[in-house]
C-alpha cells in the first residue's frame, strides 16, 4: 500500500494529461481542489490489488460529459461523496472503496478527492488503462459484467439512478441526461467484489500516471524528458514511449466524409522531420496518426502531444496554429489488444476501416531491433 498525499498531485495531474491522448480538460480545476483539500493533512490510501478484500464491494466514481464546460459549474467533491453514499445505502454499506473508471484526465483526479473526502482506499488500477470516450470500452464490458446500479448527479443538482440496463443502453441514456443537465455529470457505479477486480483492473495505472507525471515537472529539456519518459516507461506494462514526430502545429480542422466525422491536427515537420508532415485524426482523444501519409499509430495505443516551449503534455483543445510540439506514442496495456479488446476499443469502433497495427509492429526494429 501507498499513501497519496499533497506531493502527489501535480505530478497526478501531469501524467493524466499525458494519458489522456489529447483529449480530457479541466484537470488544473481539479488539482487545485485537490491541493486545497489535502492542504488539511489530508491523505488517501493506494492500494494495490492483491490487497484488495476478495469479499469487499469497490465502486467506480468520475465526471462526464464536456471536458470544456467543467470551469463552469462549481465542483467540490462532495457531489461524489453524495452520490458514494445513495449507492453504499442500496449496497447495505457493504462498500469498502474506489476505483477510477479511466486512468486519464479528471477521472484519475476526481476519483482521488472523493476517496479522501469519503476517507475510503482508492485502488491502484483502471477499467481502460487510457482516456476513451464510452463506457462500452472498459475491461467490465469485456468481461459481460455489469455497469449497475450506477447514480448520476447532473449540474443542476439531479439524481438520476440507472438499474439492470447494459452498457450500451447505459451510455445513450447517461448523455442524454447530461446533455440536457448542463453539459457535465458525476457518477458513482458498477459496484463489484474485490476477487473479480483483481482480475479484471490494470494494475499500478494510478502510481504509473504519477511516475509519468514526475518526468514532466523535473526534465529540464525536451532530450531529458523523452529519455526519462522512455525510463519510465519501458518497465510498465505499457512499454517504451517513442518519437512519432517534431514539428510546428499549422492547424486544426473539422472533416466529414459519407463515412466519417473527425478533426484533423497538421503539423509541419522541423530538424530530423523537415520537409515531412504528420496528421492526427481525432474524435474525443487522438486516434490515429500519419506521417507522410503512411499509418505511424493507431487506437488502442496512445497519441500524446508535448508542447516544447513548456515541456509539458497539451490537450487538443488548448493546442494553437504556431506551436512547436512533439508526438509520442506508447503502446497500450496488452489487455487492451486483444482480438477480443479491439472488437470495441479498436480503429473500426471510430468509423476506421483499416486492420489496427500496434507500435511494436510499425515500429518492429525500435522495439525488437534489427
Amino acid at each position: 500500500m501507498q499513501v497519496i498525499n499533497k506531493e502527489w498531485i501535480q505530478p497526478l495531474m501531469w501524467g493524466s494529461m499525458f494519458l489522456s491522448s489529447g483529449g480530457g480538460g479541466g484537470e488544473r480545476n481539479i488539482a487545485k481542489l485537490l491541493e486545497k483539500t489535502f492542504r488539511q493533512s489530508l491523505e488517501v490510501n493506494l492500494i494495490e490489488l492483491n490487497e484488495i478484500d476478495p469479499s469487499g464491494q469497490y465502486l467506480a466514481v468520475g465526471i462526464m460529459g464536456s471536458p470544456e464546460l467543467l470551469g463552469e459549474h462549481y465542483i467540490t467533491g462532495f457531489e461524489g461523496v453524495d452520490l458514494f453514499d445513495q449507492l453504499n445505502n442500496l449496497r447495505n454499506n457493504s462498500i469498502q472503496g474506489l476505483f477510477p473508471l479511466e486512468a486519464a484526465s479528471v477521472n484519475i483526479l476526481y476519483p482521488l478527492l472523493v476517496a479522501g473526502l469519503s476517507k475510503r482506499p482508492l485502488i491502484n488500477g483502471d477499467a481502460m488503462g487510457r482516456a476513451f470516450p464510452e463506457f462500452q470500452m472498459t475491461t467490465f464490458h469485456l468481461n459481460n459484467l455489469p455497469s449497475t446500479p450506477f447514480v448520476l448527479k447532473d449540474c443542476l443538482g439531479n439524481n438520476y439512478h440507472f438499474h439492470d440496463e447494459d452498457t450500451f443502453l447505459l451510455e445513450l441514456n447517461t448523455r442524454q441526461v447530461v446533455d440536457k443537465g448542463g453539459g457535465v455529470g458525476f457518477f458513482v457505479g458498477y459496484p463489484t467484489a474485490g476477487n473479480i477486480l483483481k482480475r479484471i483492473l490494470i494494475p499500478k495505472t494510478i502510481s504509473f500516471a504519477a511516475n509519468i507525471g514526475r518526468t514532466f515537472l523535473e526534465s529540464k529539456s525536451y532530450a531529458e524528458l523523452l529519455n526519462d519518459l522512455i525510463v519510465a516507461s519501458k518497465n510498465s506494462l505499457y512499454a517504451s514511449v517513442i518519437e512519432l514526430f517534431v514539428g510546428t502545429v499549422e492547424n486544426s480542422n473539422h472533416i466529414r466524409t459519407k463515412t466519417l466525422e473527425w478533426d484533423t491536427i497538421a503539423i509541419k515537420g522541423k530538424g530530423y522531420y523537415e520537409k515531412e508532415e504528420f496528421k492526427i485524426l481525432v474524435k474525443n482523444e487522438n486516434l490515429i496518426a500519419y506521417r507522410n501519409n503512411q499509418v505511424a499509430a493507431m487506437v488502442p495505443d496512445l497519441i500524446s502531444i508535448i508542447d516544447l516551449e513548456t515541456l509539458k503534455p497539451v490537450s487538443n483543445s488548448n493546442l494553437t496554429a504556431g506551436a512547436e510540439v512533439a508526438v509520442i506514442g506508447m503502446p497500450a496495456p496488452l489487455v487492451l489488444k486483444t482480438k477480443k479488446s479491439l472488437e470495441f476499443i479498436g480503429p473500426q469502433n471510430f468509423g476506421y476501416k483499416s486492420k489496427y497495427k500496434s507500435l511494436e509492429e510499425l515500429y518492429f526494429s525500435y522495439y525488437f531491433g534489427d
